[in-house]
């Protein structure tokens, strides 16, 4: 559906023409009507604008299309929802890091003492 470029199989989908619905990258989408707004790829947005080609894709259903974009959108959902739940479980299996156990002091030697490792006697 939306894994690769139709134009350029190497380079990732962008978003999905609102017109013949395949999925284009980037450099092959027009925001004809902003951001906010599907794009037309650029053979549907040339025939939107009134030039009549050969070249121009056939046009998908509203209803098709509309079919599309929402198991486009269930898909991210359901991979974001995979992501935080891996995360979650990673996060839970890392073990805390261990307290140091701090040693008694008599309050009677300086602190840089207490700290020192003792000789050990042979």
């Amino acid at each position: 559906m939306l894994d690769s470029c139709n134009k350029h199989p190497h380079e990732k989908g962008a978003a999905l023409c609102r017109r013949c619905g395949l999925g284009w990258c980037g450099a092959c989408l027009v925001y004809s009507f902003g951001p906010k707004k599907p794009p037309y790829c650029m053979s549907c947005a040339m025939y939107a604008g009134g030039v009549k080609s050969s070249s121009a894709l056939p046009a998908m259903s509203r209803k098709e299309l509309k079919n599309q974009m929402r198991a486009l959108k269930a898909q991210a959902k359901a991979e974001a929802k995979a992501e935080a739940k891996a995360a979650a479980a990673a996060d839970a299996q890392e073990e805390p890091e261990p307290v140091p156990a701090f040693a008694e002091t008599d309050w009677a030697t300086p602190w840089w003492e207490d700290s020192q490792p003792t000789a050990m006697a042979d």
